[in-house]
């Protein structure tokens, strides 16, 4: 796993591989360059090439803009923005005639309006900047409005990002959000690893989305989450998980069918459209005389935003779980079986079994919370941040404020535990 240099995010979606490409589908006036920084921030030793492909700045303003990744000697500029949307003018010609150019680190696409030509230079590049090398695309719209042809940028997308798969490269690509058709994006979705959308609130919070995880599953599936940008560090409003009544979701369905807007919903309760906002992201819980009146403006009794906590919990207070029939949960190269097909009780049980002796990378369920295994056969060893300890039959592990990113079987039998999320 390599970090996001955001822990949080990390625990969102397992962190990254080599090779996966991470679109960033960003309104008008969300700093997704933010995001770029923290994973330098992060990754301070990073030494691999950093190549950043310009299509909406000028050299001067990406070389302030971005002076942490400009200060390091293993960073590139590609510019395609002054002769490109730039139309060659001396403002941002005189940029080569200064003291900041350095032709080893700086090259200037003469004409970035020709996709061949463009294209071929890119080639020359990833030909010497392969694995571990990071790329930062600063806009597939900006190529759409330089080269006018929606069509030329989805094919070199789709062509660009296998290939930076297959050289087991990261990337960072950009794209303005509402600026696309729905073909656009939709090839875009099928061809990368990771989609994240990031929007504006009513509120002064932000929102991500994860829209494609290749081979993961979100912590929190398709449900955007929250957080603001506070002297330049991104910070996550953590979320409920296990055991929350999820009163967020039922109370946005039920406005949406009545044809509410929040603002809507705010008058009628007497709230701020932003307070409905965090509502419906679980990010506050309502009050008792909010869900009241909840209650009546949805005619709906108080125990529909709130039931489900005691889930198939029978009068006497316990739930017995029979053998067979229960859930099997996708996961490569593990059979998995939640033991209990309930989130209610703050407590998600599983039975795991690793039959094979590939490694598994990252979590087996995404999680913001304690994780619980106890091992009942076999032994396996487990990598937790940078420590590898192996749990045998009997042994017990108790994941709390680290993240697992790698488990492998070791012996000749099957490892089997029980895996608790809590």
């Amino acid at each position: 796993m390599i970090s996001t240099g955001l822990g949080y995010l990390d625990k969102l979606t397992g962190g990254l591989s080599l090779g996966d490409n991470v679109v960033w589908e960003s309104a008008d006036g969300v700093p997704v360059e933010y995001f770029i920084r923290s994973f330098f921030y992060g990754a301070a030793d990073f030494s691999e090439k950093i190549i950043f492909i310009s299509f909406n700045f000028s050299p001067h303003t990406i070389m302030q803009r971005y002076d942490y990744l400009f200060s390091r000697e293993n960073t590139i500029l590609i510019d395609a923005f002054t002769h490109g949307k730039g139309n060659s003018d001396s403002v941002f010609l005189d940029f080569y005639q200064s003291d900041k150019y350095d032709k080893k680190r700086v090259t200037c696409i003469e004409n970035p309006k020709n996709i061949t030509s463009f294209v071929s230079k890119l080639n020359e590049i990833e030909r010497s900047n392969k694995e571990g090398s990071f790329y930062i695309f600063d806009g597939l719209t900006g190529m759409n409005e330089l080269w006018k042809d929606e069509k030329a940028v989805l094919d070199f997308f789709t062509f660009t990002c296998p290939k930076l798969y297959d050289l087991k490269a990261l990337a960072y690509w950009i794209v303005r959000r509402e600026s696309h058709s729905k073909e656009f994006i939709s090839g875009i979705m099928q061809t990368t690893q990771i989609v994240f959308s990031i929007n504006t609130t009513e509120t002064d919070y932000y929102e991500l989305k994860v829209h494609k995880l290749q081979d993961r599953t979100p912590l929190y599936g398709s449900r955007p989450t929250s957080f603001k940008i506070i002297d330049g560090n991104i910070l996550f409003e953590d979320r409920k998980t296990a055991g929350s009544f999820e009163i967020g979701d039922k109370v946005k369905n039920l406005r949406k069918e009545a044809r509410m807007t929040q603002a809507d919903l705010a008058a009628a309760l007497a709230m701020t459209p932003g307070a409905i906002s965090q509502i419906e992201n679980d990010i506050i819980t309502p009050s008792l005389q909010t869900l009241l009146q909840l209650s009546t403006v949805f005619s709906k009794p108080v125990d529909y935003f709130i039931g489900g906590a005691g889930g198939g919990m029978n009068s006497s207070g316990y739930l017995l779980s029979k053998k067979g029939g229960h859930r099997s949960v996708p996961h490569r190269h593990v059979d998995m079986v939640q033991i209990v097909d309930t989130d209610h009780y703050g407590i998600k049980p599983f039975y795991v079994t690793l039959q094979d002796d590939t490694s598994v990378e990252g979590p087996l369920m995404l999680h913001k919370g304690k994780e619980f295994i106890a091992v009942i056969q076999g032994s396996m060893k487990v990598i937790i941040g940078g420590d590898t300890v192996t749990a045998a039959e009997g042994d017990t592990l108790l994941v709390s404020d680290a993240f697992i990113s790698r488990l492998q079987k070791t012996g000749d039998v099957a490892c089997r535990f029980l895996y608790l999320l809590l």
